[in-house]
C-alpha cells in the first residue's frame, strides 16, 4: 500500500553543501590558533555531526578557550555550540541543519522489516536509523505533550502503521475531542461522545477478563486521546485505565494514552509508571520532564523535539507527517477489500 502514500520530498544537497563550507572554516580558524585539525563529518536528515581531532600539543581545555570561534565557524550561536569531549585531542560537535525537511510515512515505512513480532515504526533517530515501538516487549505507551504540539498526528502514524502492516489487528480510538480521527470510522471503531467512551474503556476491561477465560489472543490497541479531560467527566475511570495498563497485555490489549499534561495528580498517577514506554513531546517545565520520564533532565530538551523514555534510554525521534489524503486513500482500500 506504499503507492497510496505521499511521495517524499527530502533533498539533502542543501545541508552537504554548508558542511563542506564550514569544515573548510573551521580547519582555517583552528590553524590560525595553532592547531594542526583533521575534521571529520557525517551529515544526516536533522543534524551534522563533526569530528575534530588534532596531533599537536593541544589539549581539550585549548578547545574550549575557542568556542566562540568554532560556533562562528560553523554557522551558529556559541549558545547553541554543544562540544562532547572524545579524548584529549579528539572532540564531536553535533549542529542542528539549516534545511530541515519533513518525513513522510512513505520514506518511514519503505524502511519497515517485517519480523514475528507486533511493532511500528515510530520514525528515525538523529542519525536517521529507524525507531520502533514493540507492543510485545513493551506493552502500551503513554503520550504527553501541550495542546498542538503533534500528539494527533503521532496517534495517526501510529495507525496508519498497524491499518497498512496489521490488518488482522482491531483498533478502538476513543476521541473525546470529536473531530481528530472519523475518517477510520469505516475500518475501526472510533468512539466520540464522552460517556460513550468511559463506558466503552470499561466494557474493555470486562473484555480482558473474559479473554483470559477464553483464552482469546486476537491483537487489540486502544487508543485514548486527551485522557485527562475523561478523567475530569469519571474520576473512577482511572482504575480501569490503570488496571489495563498494568495486566491488559497479558490478553493483547494495548493501550496507547495521550494527555497535555501530567502536573493534575490523577492523570500523574496514571503516567507515573516505570514499566511502561514513554513519549514526551515539549512540555512546559523542565520539572515536568522529570515528572514523566523519570529521569533528571539537566539540558535543554529542544522545543521541535519527540523523546521516546524506553528501556532507559532517551531517544530524540523525527516523526512522519501524515496528511489527511494518505489516510483516505489507505482507508478506501482497506474498505473496498474487506
Amino acid at each position: 500500500m506504499l503507492n497510496l502514500l505521499n511521495n517524499p520530498n527530502f533533498d539533502n544537497e542543501r545541508n552537504t553543501l554548508n558542511a563542506d563550507l564550514f569544515v573548510n572554516n573551521l580547519k582555517n580558524n583552528l590553524k590560525a590558533f595553532g592547531f594542526n585539525p583533521k575534521v571529520k563529518y557525517v551529515v544526516y536528515r536533522h543534524i551534522t555531526i563533526y569530528n575534530v581531532s588534532w596531533n599537536d600539543d593541544k589539549t581539550y581545555n585549548d578547545i574550549l578557550e575557542l568556542k566562540k570561534e568554532i560556533a562562528l565557524s560553523l554557522g551558529i550561536n556559541v549558545n547553541e555550540l554543544k562540544i562532547k569531549k572524545v579524548s584529549d585531542n579528539e572532540i564531536e560537535i553535533k549542529v542542528s541543519n539549516m534545511k530541515i525537511e519533513p518525513l513522510s510515512l512513505k520514506e518511514l515505512l519503505s524502511l519497515y522489516k517485517e519480523d514475528n513480532t507486533f511493532k511500528v515504526m515510530l520514525g528515525l533517530d538523529e542519525k536517521d536509523s529507524p525507531v520502533y515501538f514493540d507492543f510485545d516487549k513493551e506493552k502500551s505507551l503513554l503520550v504527553t505533550g501541550v495542546t498542538g504540539i503533534g500528539k494527533t498526528n503521532l496517534f495517526n502514524n501510529i495507525i496508519m502503521n498497524i491499518l497498512i502492516n496489521y490488518q488482522d489487528v482491531k483498533v478502538v480510538i476513543l476521541d473525546s475531542q470529536s473531530i481528530n480521527y472519523n475518517q477510520y470510522n469505516d475500518v475501526y471503531e472510533v468512539v466520540n461522545n464522552e460517556q460513550d467512551i468511559i463506558d466503552r474503556i470499561r466494557s474493555i476491561r470486562k473484555e480482558f477478563e473474559e479473554r483470559i477465560k477464553t483464552g482469546n489472543k486476537e491483537r487489540v490497541v486502544v487508543f485514548i486521546d486527551e485522557i485527562y479531560e475523561i478523567l475530569k467527566l469519571d474520576n473512577n475511570i482511572k482504575n480501569d485505565i490503570n488496571y489495563l495498563l498494568e495486566l491488559g497485555s497479558m490478553a493483547n490489549i494495548h493501550l496507547v494514552v495521550s494527555t497535555d499534561s501530567v502536573l493534575e495528580e490523577d492523570t500523574y498517577n496514571i503516567f507515573n509508571r516505570d514499566n511502561i514506554a514513554k513519549i514526551a513531546f515539549y512540555l512546559t517545565s523542565r520539572g515536568e520532564y522529570n515528572m514523566f520520564i523519570g529521569k533528571v533532565v539537566k539540558d535543554s530538551l529542544n522545543n521541535d523535539g519527540l523523546y521516546l523514555d524506553s528501556e532507559n534510554n532517551l531517544t530524540r525521534i523525527t516523526v512522519p507527517l501524515i496528511n489527511d489524503d494518505e489516510i483516505e486513500r489507505v482507508v478506501n482500500h482497506v474498505k473496498e477489500k474487506r
